[in-house]
């Protein structure tokens, strides 16, 4: 009977050893918990981050990660970015300098922040796309979000907040922008205009089409100044483009001055279908500009849309 008891707790120990050993192989996985905390776009005269500081394209990026309040303070303090002026009354109602000053001591006992500010002038829109640590390395992953912003974005800045344990991990952090997948299939542009169309949407497959959409699809309200800017946003495509591709324009009126990024575009059968979004989660993350109408062009292969006879087109709040 003894030597029963002594087989069944030594099972019963190596059960426990072994239980113990492979819970620390799942823990010996790199992948930091990474949570994106806030994202900011700024346009150039929104910027309350700008400074002489930058002058020197050399700083123009910020990639850092921060383990304290005083690490913090100080860093902004050295990168000359505002976050801690209480004489600038523009920070008062900023969402990056709110937040900022939200990271008490209470949480760097288990957290990290790291901060990301490029400061870069681009119509590119960029999203987040994951996050990892290898070697010590940090790696943000950011990719275009299928379309251009209708207007400049000079800063973008993002915050990540990770477990203390990860951060010991990092000894350099850096950012890869890349090409998303639909921006791979296609080719979107995105421009903000004062122009207004009769129709929705078209498919232009020559420049004699597109001559016959300019004279007779634009509304007679648009202001000549208008109608010249676009039309100059449209010389590039002649006779050598249409070769080989074709164009499809859709046409949105934004009155509620809200910006809708392409989530889908997919052909199927005879219909292309179109999925815009917008956000509803992070109201004030996209520069305020006053939305009069949005185009979205897309650059698409001819064979693609030679037996396309409709576009559908949805809207969506994500």
């Amino acid at each position: 009977m003894k030597n029963i008891k002594r087989i069944f707790i030594a099972i019963f120990l190596i059960g426990i050893l072994s239980m113990s050993t492979i819970l620390c192989a799942c823990n010996t996985d790199d992948t930091p918990p990474c949570t994106l905390a806030l994202t900011q776009f700024y346009s150039k005269d929104q910027n309350p981050y700008i400074s002489d500081y930058f002058d020197d394209e050399t700083k123009l990026n910020i990639a850092e990660k921060i383990t304290s309040v005083e690490e913090l303070k100080y860093y902004c303090q050295e990168k000359q970015l505002k976050v801690f002026d209480e004489t600038d009354t523009t920070l008062k109602s900023d969402r990056v300098s709110k937040k900022l000053k939200e990271y008490d001591e209470t949480f760097f006992k288990k957290h990290a922040i790291v901060l990301l500010f490029r400061f870069n002038e681009t119509t590119d829109y960029y999203t987040y796309d994951s996050t990892d640590i290898k070697d010590g390395i940090m790696t943000i992953n950011l990719v275009t979000a299928n379309g251009n912003t209708p207007t400049y974005i000079t800063t973008h800045i993002r915050i990540f907040e990770i477990s203390k344990k990860m951060a010991k991990k990092i000894n350099l952090i850096q950012v890869e922008e890349r090409l998303g997948e639909l921006d791979q299939k296609v080719e979107i542009k995105i421009y903000e205009n004062g122009v207004w169309l009769k129709t929705d949407e078209k498919i232009i497959n020559s420049t004699e089409e597109l001559s016959q959409f300019l004279n007779s699809d634009i509304h007679e309200n648009t202001s000549v100044e208008a109608l010249e800017e676009f039309i100059d946003k449209l010389k590039k495509y002649d006779d050598c483009y249409f070769q080989n591709n074709s164009l499809v324009i859709i046409f949105r009126g934004r009155v509620d001055n809200r910006f809708y990024r392409v989530k889908d575009f997919d052909i199927t059968s005879n219909t292309i279908n179109i999925t815009l979004s917008t956000t509803k989660l992070e109201i004030g993350s996209l520069p305020i500009w006053t939305l009069i109408a949005c185009f979205y062009i897309f650059e698409i292969d001819k064979e693609q849309v030679a037996n396309v006879t409709q576009i559908n087109i949805t809207q969506i709040e994500e």
